[in-house]
């Protein structure tokens, strides 16, 4: 095993497949990318990408996690191992290692994080080692084990004049300011909030699981914002905590949604749109709040690139240049990669990190005392 590891190390080129799948729990995002060099800074290929649904059960017993019970987390660690293992056998091309998110349930850090999946029955079926648990080792170290995807963001965005912001609207909203090349001033990221998860509650509730998601924000452009909801769902608890700080469904899952829906108390189909509105609405002013009380005014922001599910809601993205007018709103789009692909993009990368042996943290933005190589690998 240590012959294979050193002998991955030794590759100029290695192609990782990249695996991805967040807290929308929506699925598997999956890329497949060949990497050439032996610094942080390797020249990339993205050769396939894709999207796979997760079965109903699935999803319904994700979007739930604190719900699960021990034997049910056991058992859906081992199913969704062997599920990915199926499809992967019947789709993924040709590759040196997997590396892999798995899926959230569980994660209060510094004290724990969860991601499940038997990376064993990977292995055992496509035969190649793979990478993963890539959020512990920043934990251990006291960091908060996300977000990860800035020293991706560092590899990808940054730019030699201006500083640039990089917006992830999964279920969860998180956040990278990258200051401009040869700046003094560290990188900043952290979760700021709710991106989709209420959203998508709210939706799947009011249609009984006909949508799953506002496409386009069509059902918010019908509603009104309730001033007196969205005022109270500002007050959050995680929106006053200073940085570096990570949520997830411990924050904004569905004890919380529950508490919020009995608030509204949504009965007629208007309600209902008013009520996806106002949740709307919530995204948008906490990202934006988050971002102003968080960052300095200079350097101006010029570019803000959006990715994620919430990249794809048109009225999410109207809202947002209109909170940030002297900005250029975008959704992330670079040679190969787009914005529902970034994410296994930099697993896939962070995959390469772990092979070269280089730190796949940011300390100044998880908090953790100093930077490590993320991953363990199974052979």
């Amino acid at each position: 095993m240590y012959e294979k590891l050193l002998s991955l190390h030794r590759q100029e080129n290695v192609i990782v497949l990249g695996l991805m799948s967040g807290t929308s729990a929506d699925g598997l995002d999956i890329c497949r990318v060949h990497f050439s060099g032996r610094d942080a800074y390797p020249v990339y290929e993205v050769l396939s990408k894709d999207f796979i649904p997760y079965p109903l059960e699935f999803g319904q017993a994700f979007r739930r996690p604190l719900e699960l019970s021990g034997e049910e987390i056991a058992h859906w660690h081992m199913a969704w191992g062997r599920w990915a293992a199926k499809v992967l056998k019947q789709l993924c091309g040709d590759c040196d290692v997997l590396a892999n998110h798995g899926q959230t349930l569980l994660h209060r850090p510094p004290d724990y994080t969860l991601q499940i999946g038997e990376a064993r029955c990977l292995v055992q079926a496509l035969k190649k080692p793979v990478i993963c648990d890539f959020r512990t080792a920043d934990v251990c170290l006291g960091g908060q084990g996300a977000p990860l995807i800035p020293v991706v963001d560092n590899y990808l965005l940054r730019d030699e004049r201006h500083a640039v912001l990089a917006l992830n609207m999964g279920g969860i909203a998180n956040v990278t300011w990258l200051p401009p090349k040869g700046s003094d001033l560290p990188i900043r990221a952290w979760d700021t909030g709710p991106a989709n998860t209420l959203i998508d509650k709210a939706v799947a509730d009011h249609t009984k699981n006909k949508l799953l998601f506002d496409r386009n924000g069509d059902i918010a452009r019908r509603g009104k914002t309730d001033p007196k909801l969205l005022h109270c769902l500002l007050q959050h608890p995680y929106l006053q905590r200073d940085i570096p700080k990570s949520a997830g469904q411990e924050q904004f899952g569905n004890a919380f949604y529950r508490e919020v829906k009995a608030q509204a108390a949504p009965k007629t189909a208007e309600d209902w749109a008013s009520f996806i509105r106002t949740l709307t609405e919530f995204t948008v002013h906490s990202i934006a709040g988050e971002i102003r009380k968080r960052l300095p005014e200079e350097p101006l922001i010029r570019r803000l690139f959006a990715s994620g599910g919430g990249a794809e809601n048109s009225f999410i993205m109207e809202r947002l240049q209109a909170m940030f007018p002297e900005s250029d709103v975008r959704k992330f789009d670079l040679p190969g990669i787009d914005s529902g692909s970034k994410e296994a993009f930099g697993f896939a990368y962070l995959g390469y990190l772990f092979l070269r042996g280089l730190p796949g943290n940011v300390p100044s933005v998880t908090g953790a005392s100093e930077s490590c190589v993320l991953g363990t690998m199974y052979f």
